[in-house]
């Protein structure tokens, strides 16, 4: 039987930095009191000639580099991420190309920010399943800058939206290996959701004029004003949580480290709370990182091991939403 491990993470972040005090200049609003709890104090914001594909590379050469792997070493890659470099061609062959992975095949997925997660569950299960699959390029990447309306608060299409997201990528290697790694996942989906906020931009809406001069095809909440509910996340992430944990045959206190979407701290502490965990079983990023949607949870592993909080036989777990609405969860045995 095989067994599919993390042997390799790395991270990519744009060197602009636009700060809470200085996103509170621009959009004339209190950006940093509206954040305060939700944690996040930045964003790194990719460059004008600086895509998804340019950072989702430098991500995965690092993640080579910690796993101790060359290009051609890598089977089969897997982006997630729903901003795109293309509607079509997909960005994986695009990134497969400026790495040098000449033998890997390669796809994206579309979760929204849950995406990482299921893409972390594919991996693993073409490793436990595939013979000629040893190793997985992972990688979550994200330039929703690209789709934020940051003009006065009154008159953006984005309003709060456009608070939240940043720029950047992050890269895992999964692994052929003897010793367990990946242990199970769950996925779930409430569509119900589908017309909250998102980038309504497609086969459903094709582009005008109209809708280009009015700033409607940027990332914004839908026009049936149809909201999630303030509770959506930690509400259904204990939920998940617990059913991943069974299923996988552990308890949830069994858990050492459990990495959420970076997009509210107070979301984080609620869902602790219910899981009757302590803060030090998570770990946070968004004060330094700011939130990177599909991105975020390879970046706060990233940062987790850096810090040495991971240690072998820890059981650590991802856990993901995302717009549509989408909830992902990955449990990993170190």
């Amino acid at each position: 039987m095989f067994y599919a491990r993390i042997s390799g993470v790395g991270i990519y972040l744009p060197k602009k930095i636009v700060t809470n005090k200085e996103l509170s200049r621009i959009m004339n609003y209190d950006v940093e009191g509206y954040l305060r709890d939700k944690g996040i104090a930045l964003r790194h914001v990719a460059s004008s000639d600086e895509s998804t594909s340019d950072m989702a590379a430098e991500a995965a050469k690092k993640a080579l580099m910690d796993a101790g792997l060359s290009p051609e070493d890598i089977d089969l890659i897997i982006l997630s991420t729903d901003t795109p470099d293309y509607i079509t061609p997909p960005t994986s062959p695009i990134i497969q190309f400026k790495i040098g992975a000449r033998r890997a095949g390669a796809f994206d997925i579309n979760a929204a920010c849950a995406d990482e997660t299921i893409a972390l569950s594919i991996a693993s299960h073409y490793i436990m399943m595939d013979d000629a699959i040893n190793n997985v390029l992972v990688i979550g990447a994200y330039s929703m800058s690209r789709w934020l309306d940051w003009r006065d608060y009154e008159h953006s299409t984005s309003k709060v939206l456009a608070m939240l997201f940043g720029d950047g990528a992050g890269a895992l290697v999964i692994s052929r290996s003897d010793e367990p790694g990946f242990v199970t996942s769950r996925i779930i989906a409430e569509g119900e959701f589908w017309d909250t906020y998102g980038i309504y931009l497609g086969s459903a809406r094709m582009p005008t004029v109209e809708m280009i001069e009015k700033r409607l095809h940027m990332l914004r909440f839908h026009e049936n004003k149809h909201r999630v509910p303030k509770d959506f996340n930690y509400t259904r992430w204990p939920r998940i949580i617990r059913e991943t944990a069974e299923k996988g045959g552990i308890r949830v206190d069994e858990l050492s480290l459990i990495l959420f979407n970076q997009v509210s701290l107070e979301d984080i502490r609620l869902t602790m709370e219910e899981l009757e965990l302590s803060m030090e079983r998570t770990h946070t990023i968004m004060d330094k990182y700011g939130y990177t949607g599909s991105a975020s949870t390879i970046m706060a592993l990233y940062d987790a091991l850096e810090e040495g909080k991971v240690r072998k036989g820890d059981y650590v777990m991802f856990c993901t939403s995302g717009a549509g609405f989408v909830v992902a969860t990955a449990l990993f045995r170190w």
